[in-house]
């Protein structure tokens, strides 16, 4: 242990220092929110991971900051364990230096709107060219294809679409996200299957020299969570022509009244004429953008500055003008109003609904069973080049004379 720091725990003994289980991987990272937990993953496991940022940087640091705070927990949570660089990826010096980075590195992590670093010219075709093994992962919410592809969102629009959180109905007979707050499924199962697929790419890139490109959404993920259990089942029941009805009367409200959604105006579930959306105006910008959609631009001046976050809480008078608005048309028109618009507008999914969401259809992976019917959900990855179909699970013992005579075979060219 020459040159090593030498620990004495408590019973005296020498502890080992710590294994490092990734040491000599280098990641770059474009990140801002949630998909930074992606890079904070690798880099406690021993990655070198380099966040690039610019202006102000991820402003994950100062969401929910407290007073006393220098950074918010979500940032000492999500970008722990890296180091930050400064780059205007706009200036072709910033592009320059993006290049000379990723030429040494092992993987790029976008996360970001699918194609950010596509419009600064240093996608993942560009980046190839400098290293040809580069492992790209686009982290994002709702993916690289399908029809909300481009649409704003925040952590709890997964939940919602994937149906892990269906709303409650509070004392005035409104829905509302549900108490107590959601885990954030989407968010930290997109973290982990993009880390399994990125571990992956470099496997097999150190074996060919190739890289890789991979897709993950963290609605996609929520989705594949639900998957593992009702999905499956539904799916099946799908295929045979059976309805599987969603009830309000199976929904709880019950739950603190001081949770950090339920009594939000601007961060809540509402009703429409078939359903119900998820309205994620968090920011200025994007209420703004929804006052301007439905032709209320009054209402911006609802808009609260006096504190960091304040979605209007409590406001029932503001509650009240959001519904009205909202009950006026079906879930598929206020989501195609959001993507006109650009703002966060989210399709609340029970598991039933959303085998029929046209964003779902689009990006679903389902992998045939004994009989060939597509009806087991496959792991929430995109990649090219595209993963294989596996085989259906194996019957008992269904394999066991050809991996023992393979063995013996083995055995006998010894």
């Amino acid at each position: 242990m020459t040159g090593e720091r030498v620990v004495i725990d408590g019973g005296g003994a020498i502890v080992p220092p710590p294994h490092t289980l990734l040491g000599g991987l280098r990641v770059i990272e474009v990140a801002i929110l949630a998909p930074s937990a992606l890079g904070g993953y690798l880099a406690e496991l021993g990655a070198e991971v380099i966040k690039i940022e610019s202006g102000a940087g991820d402003y994950v640091r100062s969401v929910m900051r407290r007073p006393n705070q220098d950074a918010s927990d979500m940032h000492q949570l999500w970008n722990r364990g890296k180091k930050s660089v400064v780059l205007d990826l706009d200036e072709q010096s910033g592009k320059r230096d993006f290049l000379d980075l990723v030429a040494s590195a092992d993987v790029v992590i976008e996360g970001r709107r699918p194609g950010y670093l596509d419009r600064k010219e240093l996608g993942y075709q560009r980046l190839r060219e400098v290293n040809p093994s580069i492992v790209f992962v686009c982290l994002s919410g709702f993916g690289n294809t399908g029809p909300y592809r481009d649409l704003p969102s925040h952590g709890p629009a997964f939940d919602a679409y994937a149906g892990v959180n269906p709303p409650e109905i509070d004392d005035e007979g409104r829905p509302r996200i549900p108490r107590p707050a959601h885990v954030g499924v989407g968010v930290y199962t997109g973290a982990l299957h993009a880390g399994i697929a990125a571990l992956a790419a470099v496997l097999h890139a150190r074996d060919t020299g190739s890289g890789t490109y991979l897709d993950v959404a963290q609605a996609d993920t929520a989705a594949y969570a639900r998957a593992t259990t009702d999905l499956a089942k539904l799916r099946g029941r799908a295929l045979s022509s059976e309805n599987v009805p969603f009830r309000d009367d199976e929904l709880s409200a019950t739950g603190a009244v001081d949770d950090l959604f339920a009594a939000s105006c601007l961060v809540q579930y509402y009703r429409t004429t078939d359903g119900h959306i998820l309205l994620q105006a968090m920011e200025r910008r994007l209420f703004e953008r929804f006052t301007v959609a439905v032709q209320r631009p009054e209402l911006i001046k609802e808009f609260p500055t006096d504190r960091e976050v304040d979605w209007l809480y409590g406001r029932d008078d503001v509650r009240a003008e959001l519904s009205t608005i909202f009950a006026s048309e079906s879930s598929a028109y206020w989501v195609e109003l959001a993507r006109e618009y650009g703002f966060p507008c989210t399709p609340v999914n029970e598991a039933a609904r959303l085998l029929d969401d046209e964003h779902f259809v689009a990006r679903a992976r389902w992998l045939p069973d004994h009989d060939g019917a597509p009806t087991v959900p496959g792991v929430p990855i995109h990649s090219i080049p595209g993963l294989p179909l596996v085989p259906p699970a194996p019957y008992l013992g269904e394999h066991t004379e050809e991996i023992l005579n393979a063995l013996r075979v083995r055995e006998r060219s010894r």
